[in-house]
């Protein structure tokens, strides 16, 4: 973690940037003592969303499913969009990348709300207005 936190290190593995605090390679003791910690909300980054990482998703209280709609990335998004067969109102959506025609499509054929995800200049920082973005898709 320390390569790549721009923020205060903390001893237990964390890093603190905007008063997020950040866990790299998290295991089951390190969300058991978030769960039972300060912490009011939990974001848990499952990496590529296929079977189980989908099934362990889904057992959470908001899924907010983050994808690319470029043309050689917009395929797997698609299809872990399909593959979830309820998609009430505790699944979000969020577009990294692509066209906004692709992203209008997306909406249509799943009728679904897909966010478009603010450009960054540096995907390893995190600005005021990122932080601005996520608030709002985790409000709602």
């Amino acid at each position: 973690m320390g390569g790549f936190c721009k923020g205060k290190a903390a001893g237990n593995g964390s890093c603190r940037i905007l008063e997020v605090d950040y866990f790299a390679q998290a295991g089951a003791k390190e969300l058991a003592d978030c769960l039972n910690g300060k912490y009011h909300s939990i974001i848990v980054d499952y990496g590529e969303i296929t079977g189980q990482g989908l099934l362990d998703c889904a057992r959470c209280d908001l899924k907010v499913i983050v994808g690319s709609l470029s043309e050689w990335q917009a395929e797997a998004f698609l299809k872990a969009a399909g593959e979830i067969e309820k998609r009430d109102k505790s699944w979000r959506f969020a577009a990294a990348f692509g066209s906004e025609e692709a992203r209008k499509m997306m909406e249509k054929r799943f009728r679904i709300s897909v966010r478009r995800i603010p450009d960054s200049l540096d995907v390893f920082a995190v600005t005021h207005a990122d932080m601005s973005f996520f608030t709002e898709l985790l409000r709602d």
